[in-house]
Parts: C-alpha cells; structure tokens; sequence
C-alpha cells in the first residue's frame, strides 16, 4: 500500500504556518475533490452492472478534473490579490471568486447526484457515501463563507450567496 500522508505533509505544513496562502479556497476545492473520489468509489463498489452508474461517474471524474487544479490555483491568485492594487487587483478577485462560485455550483450539482444514487449504494460502503457527502457539504458552506468574507473585505455584493445558502440548507436535511 503506497503511503499517502507524506505527500500531504507540504501541503499541510503550509496551511498551518502563517503564509496567506493555501487557505480555504484551497481547501473548500480539496474537501470538494475528497467528497467527489468518496461519492464515486461508493457507485463503484455497489454496482453489480456498472452502466448504472456510467454516467454519473463520467460527470464527477470530469467535476472533479476541473476542480482539482483550484487547490493550488486559488492559492496562487489569493497570493497575488494581496501584491496587486487596482484593476489588476479586482480582475483576481474576479478570478477567486469563479473558482468558488464552480466548487460552490459542483456542490449542488453533486447534491442532486447523491440524491438519486443513495438508494443504490451498498451498506458495506454506505459510511464512505456519506462521509463523501458531508465533504461536499463542508465545501459548500466553505464558498459561502469565502463570498461572505469577500463582501466585508472588498466590499463585493455576490448574489449567488443567498442561493447557496438554501441549497446548504435543503442539503442539511439529506
């Protein structure tokens, strides 16, 4: 069995020193990929016939594929928003704030997946489902904070907050 910790040791050695970067943009699109990898291992492993799942599977490799670069990318933009003033700065935080508003849409995207799968999920793996789940829930209500913070610090109005709000609310009662 290969060891994984210790390629998460850098990572976790930065997200726990006083650099300003990774932060919880990284980690909202890292919970967001965990909760992805968990929520499909959980389809793989319950599906006698795995064109059940086919589908659904395509779509959170491909989730996930577009939000695992976020980890580091997030990290990299809040970095330089921190180095930059005017236009270039508020270009970034345009930036920052798509890749949120992506994990936070995957989020409820993948709500609506994991309704329609639970049903078919073994109970030998149905623990790995849920802690997949509530990784994503983590995630979405990470981006919800994430926008919040950014509507204090550079005083940007998102929209989008109060319907991810609601979504995190009908998620809390999978």
């Amino acid at each position: 069995m290969k060891k994984y910790a210790k390629n998460f040791k850098g990572y976790l050695d930065s997200l726990a020193s006083r650099m300003p970067s990774p932060g919880g943009g990284s980690v909202v699109a890292l919970a967001s990929c965990l909760g992805i990898s968990l929520i499909g291992k959980a389809m793989i492993f319950s599906s006698l016939k795995p064109e059940r799942f086919k589908r659904d599977l395509k779509k959170l490799h491909a989730l996930r594929k577009k939000i695992y670069p976020y980890i580091d990318k997030d990290a990299i933009i809040f970095a330089a928003i921190l180095k930059t003033k005017g236009k270039k700065r508020l270009s970034l935080i345009r930036k920052s704030e798509k890749i949120i508003l992506d994990t936070a849409k995957a989020s409820i995207f993948l709500f609506s997946l994991a309704k329609r799968a639970e049903s078919g999920i073994k109970n030998s793996i149905i623990s790995d489902f849920h802690i997949g789940c509530n990784l994503i829930k983590v995630s979405l209500s990470g981006c919800i904070a994430n926008l919040e913070a950014n509507k204090r610090i550079f005083k940007r109005e998102n929209p989008w907050i109060k319907t991810f709000k609601a979504a995190l609310k009908q998620w809390e009662r999978f």
